[in-house]
């Protein structure tokens, strides 16, 4: 049975490599032209996709997933309408591809350049929310690199749906379907046969929950790019305006609980008035947030928030240090030195100053969508758009130099 799970997991590896190698010459016209039908003929679906999410939500509901985990599952007219404007952003993005990053001339004579390529074969991984498929797809495709996509068992309807719509338009314009493979079987022995396809496989990204990223970091040999938590703060510092303040962190916490980028801990300068700190507070309490005095490092997703006291701006940031994830994390405050000590001492990947957490958001930094937010610091660091999802290579041209 495992030799079985291998040979399909080397065919369909191979597969995406072969597709990669097609589209890393197709023209950046064909591949913003397929991307706007893509969007078109997801507006035509509409009603379709709706159904096969209804199947998905059933079966959630049915096996007593959480309501955060079922928001996130969901498809609205909305969040469709949302994804075939996502598509559409994306091909309306300048060419990423062969761009000229860096050019000069040697002392030799020869003209040395830095030009943008894509990275090849990737395999993204991700779970629950089934318009990743349309986000992961078409930043892949625009950026001229084949995809594998594996989304969770829990989307498995919407999301095979979403994928034969990209694959079937690409068909349309003589491009080949594996182009975007969506895998549908659940089987955790195939994702690990695919995680050893290094031979095949350039790239992978998890975008789920730490367990899922936490195991395809340890089996898989090829390069992995992830983020483990979301442990977004939230400070508020003694020389905070107290009704931004509580605007802020109620919109960081209570928007969507159930993201990467929702806070999960408020730091409150110990020199804020009872007063100052209960209306701070007090938007939360009326949103029904439970919140936690001095429990650390934890990542709710839910309506739950952890709360502590600190002396300033230094302990703020020595605390975040200690407890977050280089995610994101966000100070409210008025005063100019303690806003540049927060902006240069906070290593994550996106820092807010006086701005809500859900802010860290490729659509919101105008990448359009995005194949997740990583924080890792090598390759690609935040919201991954089109430019994370490119390499580069050297072009020399000379004039038959040589070295001596």
């Amino acid at each position: 049975m495992e030799s079985d799970l291998e040979a399909i997991a080397e065919k369909i590896a191979q597969t995406a490599k072969n597709a990669a190698l097609e589209l890393r010459i197709l023209s950046a016209d064909t591949r913003d032209k397929a991307l706007q039908k893509i969007a078109e003929t997801i507006r035509l679906h509409k009603a379709e996709i709706i159904d096969e999410n209804k199947k998905d939500i059933e079966a959630a509901k049915s096996s007593g997933m959480p309501d955060a985990m079922i928001d996130r599952l969901t498809l609205t007219p909305k969040r469709i309408e949302e994804m075939a404007k996502g598509v559409e952003e994306i091909a309306a993005f300048a060419d990423p591809l062969g761009k000229i990053l860096e050019r000069r001339t040697l002392v030799n004579g020869i003209d040395i350049s830095r030009i943008s390529v894509p990275i090849g074969a990737i395999f993204f991984i991700y779970e629950s929310r089934p318009n990743v498929t349309i986000d992961g797809a078409a930043l892949c495709f625009k950026t001229g690199n084949a995809v594998i996509l594996r989304g969770g068992k829990e989307s498995v309807h919407s999301s095979a749906f979403l994928a034969k719509i990209f694959c079937d338009c690409l068909f349309e314009f003589g491009i080949s379907r594996d182009a975007v493979q969506y895998i549908d079987n659940p089987d955790r022995n195939l994702l690990g046969c695919l995680l050893k396809q290094n031979e095949y496989l350039d790239l992978v990204i998890p975008r789920g929950g730490k367990g899922l990223i936490k195991a395809v970091n340890e089996q898989s040999r090829i390069p992995v790019i992830k983020h483990f938590d979301g442990i977004c703060h939230v400070y508020i510092d003694k020389s905070a305006n107290i009704e931004k303040a509580a605007k802020i962190l109620y919109n960081a916490k209570v928007q969507r609980p159930s993201v990467c980028n929702a806070a999960e801990t408020v730091l409150l300068h110990r020199d804020l008035s009872k007063e100052a700190a209960e209306q701070i507070l007090r938007p939360l309490k009326g949103a029904g947030v439970e919140i936690h005095c001095d429990k650390c490092g934890i990542e709710y997703l839910d309506l739950q928030i952890s709360a502590c006291l600190v002396s300033g701006v230094k302990e703020a940031c020595e605390h975040i240090e200690k407890y977050g994830s280089h995610h994101t994390d966000a100070i409210v405050a008025e005063d100019a030195e303690v806003l540049e000590y927060f902006a240069n001492n906070v290593d994550s990947a996106s820092v807010m100053l006086n701005a809500s957490t859900r802010f860290a958001d490729g659509g919101q930094y105008g990448l359009g969508a995005e194949v997740g937010i990583s924080t890792d610091k090598l390759h690609a660091r935040g919201p991954m758009g089109v430019e994370s999802l490119c390499s580069y290579k050297w072009v020399l041209r000379g004039n038959g130099q040589v070295r001596e």
